[in-house]
């Protein structure tokens, strides 16, 4: 499977950014499979902002890219149903919704 890693420069310095994003209204999906050391598997987390700053994480484990790709256009609280219609993959990681 191909790496979710890139590499950005942020002032002159590489950045490792470990996962893809998808936007939302007011919130984001990322996928990461770079960091299975850390979280056990892929991870595709539903994640709430405001002002640019990350508010809350909700973390599946495995890739569910295509899934909330459907439902990201209807809206966060769609997608936060989703989530939680998931219970038996929730990553010990994640807030609980």
């Amino acid at each position: 499977m191909k790496s979710t890693v890139n590499i950005a420069t942020i002032k002159g310095c590489p950045i490792i950014i470990p996962n893809t994003i998808i936007n939302g209204d007011g919130f984001y999906i990322s996928y990461n499979n770079y960091d299975t050391h850390i979280y056990g598997c892929d991870t595709t987390a539903l994640v709430q902002a405001k002002d640019h700053q990350q508010e809350h994480f909700y973390i599946l484990n495995g890739d569910y890219r295509q899934k909330y790709v459907s439902l990201i256009k209807l809206g966060f609280a769609i997608c936060l149903e989703y989530f939680k219609n998931n219970n038996n993959k929730i990553s010990k990681y994640s807030e609980k919704g």
